[in-house]
Parts: structure tokens; C-alpha cells; sequence
């Protein structure tokens, strides 16, 4: 128990930040109880989980399972521990997050950019919101696909014309020139914020450096009677249609994943000075691979465990994907649960760890935990609401250790909490283990969350009639305004 409390203590040291670096919510609204709620939970979960291995083994495999589960003050005969070594399945564990660099500092990168679409046909448009809760910029949304760029300075605004707009008022920075045609499918931005790359529908990828602005397209390979469950297709049968691409976290490396309806096709590129370099392919079916597919028209990519492993979610089926990306080979396919298409919201965290699958409260709120470093799946339990709730995934320390596409990953850009919207407010939570830290914009139907680039303020859509503009002291200004949409976030669900 010693060291379980050790575990707590260090988790708690890491969330107590310096005052400059604060995050809602606020530390003095989440009092801690007597007791340890760690202990607590623990002990619960292991007595449910003792009765139910009784009802299913005996013997050998239950005095095992008590002496694997048995804290460190606890000892066994030499033949008792012998056994259980032999039988034991190692207890999941869920790692501690690793606080990531606090980078976005800018006065722009603090300014909401969130969709408003009026009814009876008026145009719609994005409206930019400060801190303060003042309409600061607004932009017509007919320009085209919106991006935000790595840092958060910058809204890109992509159609035949790649143009650049400030996010601290919607003036126009720079044009970047024309695209090559057809539809643009996706875009992603480089880490190091240097590069933006575009995946268009005449299959090509477009690079261009945001530096110097030159830009350099590459043709992409695909397959043009590729699978497209549901959709029929008419126009031009040759074109791209589910397709997307990622960075790697270093900014060196960059994958787009086409034709994900079947056959899926992996492809690495180099990023270079002089344009995109392509190092390696793999499609589904050839040189004796097998790659899953996606049914339906969304995914969720992301580079994690260092730049090691690509995972996907499938917004359609619930099916979470695993590429080695040194071998450009499947290496596992995780099954969340999931009763309908687009019921869950993936969150994946900075440090590239976890992946918190978030199904939307009108479906009932329970979260899921996929660990991308083992591919363990834990959960789904219900979102705990309570300033007074254990984590729900609190037991997963080691004893001896103690509907629809979200616009935005609601994690403070620390990486050390999450915001879960409900139909009562937000409720802050720890990472890994999700206790309840605080309770904020309480009666508040929440849609949409996001976080603002220095992790001071909190922006939530609350029914689509209004936004709520949290601060770091609790307090909270209200802008009215109708049929609001989604937010235009650096990273997207």
C-alpha cells in the first residue's frame, strides 16, 4: 500500500503545475477526500475480478490469480510463489503520461475558430473568438476546406488556391498558390510546423514548405476499382475517394493510407528540401500481406510509440489498426466496442501512449482504453462524473507501482488531462487513470470541446446556441450565437 500511495503522490506532483502553465480545471474545486480512492478501487475491482475467476477455475489457476494480485506486504510459501509464477497472467497497467512542452504561445493560437451555419439558406462562415469571449475575425466558409496549422497561428484555407489567414483576426497572410486539380481529400501539417501536405482526389500528394513556399507534387499510387462499401461511385472512376495521410512525429517521414474500402495501400515517403521522396509501399494482398480494411468513410491515423507504429481507427466499425512502420506490416487489429457507426470520439494522447475512445453521452457515456504500446483494450466503464468517483481505470496500476467525427482532441496540450463533454458540463479528467479532477460549465449541454493552445482557457459549444468561454479562475463568459458547428482544431479526431 506503501508504494501505491507513492504512485498517487507522483501523479499528483505531476499535475501540480507552475500558476503560468494552470490549466482549467481548477485545483481548488477538486478537494481531496481521506483515503486513498486508488485503494479503494482497487480492492473493489479485485474482489468482482476474485468471483469471477472462482466461478470459472479452480485450484491451481485461483491460488495464482489471489498471489498475482497480492500486494507487496503480502508473502506466500516458496512453493505457493512457484506456482503462481508458472500460472500467473501478468495484471494490465496503464503507463503515466509523459507532460509534453507547453509550444503554443501565441496570442493567435488562444483565439477559437468554431463554424456557425444559419438556417434558411444564409452562408456560412467561421467566427474567430478571443479569450474574453469577443468575436475578433469571421470568414466566409464557402473559401473552401479549412485547416489550422501545427502551431495554431495560422487557418489554411484550401480550394484551387492554398491561401494562408491569421487565427488572430481572419486577415490573409499569404497565398501559397494553386493545387493541381480536383478535389483535396486531406491535409496535414508537420510537427515542426515547417511543411503542409495535401492528398488530392487525381491521386497525388502536394508538399509544400512553408518557409520558402515552394511546392512539389508527387503522383500516388492506387488502385482504381478499389472498394467503397455503401457508395456509388459516378464521374470520374479513376479518382482517389478514402484516402488520408499522416506525419510522423519528427517531421521527416510522411504515410498516406488509400483505398482503405479494400485494398488498403500503406506508403512511405521522405520528406526532403526538394519534395517528397517515396520509400516504400505495401497493398493489401500482395507479397503475402494482409492489411484490414475500413467499411465506411472516416478514419482516425496516428503515428505513436515514437514514431514506431501506426494506429488507425475506424470510425465505422470500432476496429482500432496497428502498422510496424520499419516493415510496413500489420501487426494487430484491437475490436473496441462499439454498437453503431461514428458512436465513438478517439482521443489519442501527445506522448503517443493511449487512445481513449469516448462514446458520446446522447449513447450512453462510457470511456475505452486502447494501451498502443501492447494493444490491450480495458474498458468500456462509465465516464465517472463525480468530483468524489475513482478513475475508472485506476485499478490498472501495477500493485507494487501503485456520434459523428469530433472536430478536436480535447486534451490539454500538457497531455496530463482530459475534458470529456456531457450533457451536464465538462468533466476534467486525470490521465491515465480518468479520476474526476473538477466539474466545469455544469448544466451546460456540451457538443464540442476545445483547448487553447496554452492550455489557459476552455471553449465548449453548449447545444449549438452558444459558446462558453471558460477561464483558469472559473469563470465564464457566454457568447450567444446560433447553429454552431465544429471547431477548427490542429489536432482532429
Amino acid at each position: 500500500m506503501n508504494d501505491e500511495r507513492d504512485e498517487e503522490e507522483r501523479l499528483e506532483r505531476i499535475l501540480r503545475r507552475p500558476a503560468h502553465l494552470e490549466l482549467p480545471p481548477f485545483e481548488q474545486l477538486a478537494k481531496r477526500r481521506s483515503g486513498s480512492p486508488l485503494a479503494r478501487s482497487l480492492a473493489l475491482t479485485l474482489a468482482t475480478v476474485v468471483v469471477a475467476v472462482a466461478a470459472l477455475f479452480a485450484g491451481r489457476e485461483l491460488s495464482a490469480f489471489r498471489q498475482q494480485a497480492a500486494g507487496p506486504g503480502e508473502t506466500t510459501s516458496p512453493t505457493a510463489s512457484a506456482n503462481a509464477s508458472a500460472s500467473a497472467t501478468p495484471r494490465p497497467s496503464l503507463p503515466p503520461p509523459i507532460p509534453q512542452p507547453i509550444t503554443r504561445n501565441s496570442p493567435a493560437a488562444q483565439i477559437a475558430w468554431v463554424s456557425v451555419n444559419p438556417p434558411q439558406g444564409a452562408p456560412a462562415s467561421f467566427i474567430g473568438v478571443d479569450p474574453k469571449g469577443r468575436i475578433v475575425g469571421r470568414l466566409d466558409a464557402g473559401l473552401g476546406h479549412f485547416w489550422r496549422s501545427a502551431d495554431g497561428s495560422q487557418l489554411f484555407v484550401v480550394s484551387d488556391q492554398v491561401n494562408a489567414y491569421s487565427a488572430s483576426d481572419g486577415v490573409l497572410l499569404r497565398s501559397y498558390g494553386p493545387t493541381p486539380g480536383g478535389a483535396v481529400l486531406d491535409a496535414a501539417f508537420s510537427s515542426d510546423g515547417r511543411w503542409l501536405a495535401l492528398l488530392g482526389s487525381l491521386a497525388y500528394v502536394q508538399v509544400i514548405d512553408l518557409q520558402s513556399g515552394l511546392s512539389q507534387v508527387t503522383p500516388l499510387g492506387h488502385d482504381p476499382n478499389a472498394s467503397h462499401p455503401g457508395l456509388t461511385m459516378s464521374g470520374q472512376t479513376n479518382a482517389l475517394t478514402w484516402s488520408t495521410l499522416v506525419f510522423a512525429p519528427d517531421s521527416k517521414r510522411l504515410y498516406t493510407i488509400v483505398d482503405w474500402g479494400s485494398p488498403l495501400r500503406l506508403t512511405a515517403f521522405n520528406v526532403t528540401a526538394s519534395g517528397l521522396v517515396q520509400v516504400a509501399a505495401a497493398i493489401d494482398g500482395q507479397a503475402g500481406r494482409k492489411f484490414p480494411s475500413c467499411p465506411g468513410p472516416g478514419i482516425a491515423p496516428k503515428v505513436v510509440t515514437g514514431g514506431r507504429t501506426l494506429a488507425v481507427f475506424c470510425h465505422f466499425d470500432g476496429k482500432v489498426w496497428f502498422f510496424d512502420l520499419t516493415t510496413l506490416t500489420s501487426t494487430g487489429v484491437v475490436q473496441a466496442d462499439m454498437r453503431n457507426p461514428f458512436w465513438l470520439a478517439p482521443i489519442f494522447t501527445p506522448d503517443g501512449q493511449l487512445l481513449y475512445l469516448h462514446q458520446y453521452p446522447a449513447f450512453g457515456d462510457v470511456m475505452q482504453v486502447i494501451d498502443l504500446r501492447t494493444q490491450a483494450l480495458l474498458g468500456p466503464l462509465p465516464t465517472p462524473q463525480k468530483l468524489t468517483d475513482p478513475g475508472p481505470f485506476a485499478w490498472l496500476f501495477p500493485v507494487a507501482n501503485a456520434g459523428g467525427t469530433p472536430s478536436t482532441v480535447p486534451v490539454s496540450p500538457d497531455g496530463l488531462r482530459l475534458y470529456a463533454a456531457a450533457d451536464d458540463g465538462i468533466t476534467v479528467l486525470r490521465i491515465p487513470d480518468l479520476k474526476p479532477l473538477a466539474k466545469i460549465a455544469t448544466g451546460a449541454q456540451i457538443g464540442e470541446v476545445w483547448i487553447s493552445g496554452d492550455g489557459s482557457t476552455v471553449f465548449a459549444t453548449d447545444q449549438s446556441r452558444a459558446l462558453l468561454v471558460i477561464a483558469a479562475d472559473g469563470s465564464q463568459t457566454r457568447v450567444n450565437q446560433d447553429n454552431l458547428g465544429s471547431f477548427v482544431a490542429s489536432e482532429r479526431g
